[in-house]
């Protein structure tokens, strides 16, 4: 896991092919003016998700992980709590479908780490990685914009 501003993004580009392209993106106006959906940039290597949305009280989430994707979460307006923890750590409540790439896990009984979130910066998660994004940041809603970039983990 990852959390640093887009300013310092440049740092990550050598971790994975695909990274300098999807850090590039968050550049454009098209980032901040396209509508929510899915927006495909390197095929099925590289799509970002455009997210609007109210953060929701962490007891009301679920942990995720992914098994084909890395996400780089982006937040573009608003501030959001991101909570993680390894997936070793957590019992699945819902696993893979055969065709799907999300698990989702039980709440755990240990306290997670809680990363703020605040515009101008970004989450980066492996599949190892365990994460419950959207959360309220100070005990209430607030409204938020993101870009959730998905990385293939493995490039073909």
């Amino acid at each position: 896991m990852i959390l640093d501003t887009l300013a310092n993004a440049a740092r990550y580009a050598h971790l994975h092919p695909l990274f300098a392209q999807a850090f590039a993106w968050c550049g454009r106006d098209e980032a901040r003016t396209c509508a929510d959906g899915r927006y495909p940039l390197c095929g099925e290597d590289l799509f970002v998700i455009v997210e609007s949305g109210v953060t929701r009280a962490a007891e009301d989430k679920r942990f995720e992980s992914h098994r084909r994707y890395i996400d780089i979460q982006v937040n573009l307006a608003g501030s959001e709590i991101m909570e993680w923890m390894p997936m070793r750590d957590l019992a699945p409540s819902d696993d893979f479908a055969p065709d799907g790439d999300i698990r989702f896990y039980h709440q755990p009984p240990g306290v997670p780490t809680r990363l703020l979130v605040r515009p101008q910066e970004f989450a980066i998660f492996w599949p190892a990685d365990a994460h419950k994004p959207c959360c309220h940041p100070a005990g209430s809603e607030v409204r938020y914009r993101k870009l959730v970039f998905k990385v293939a983990a493995a490039t073909r």
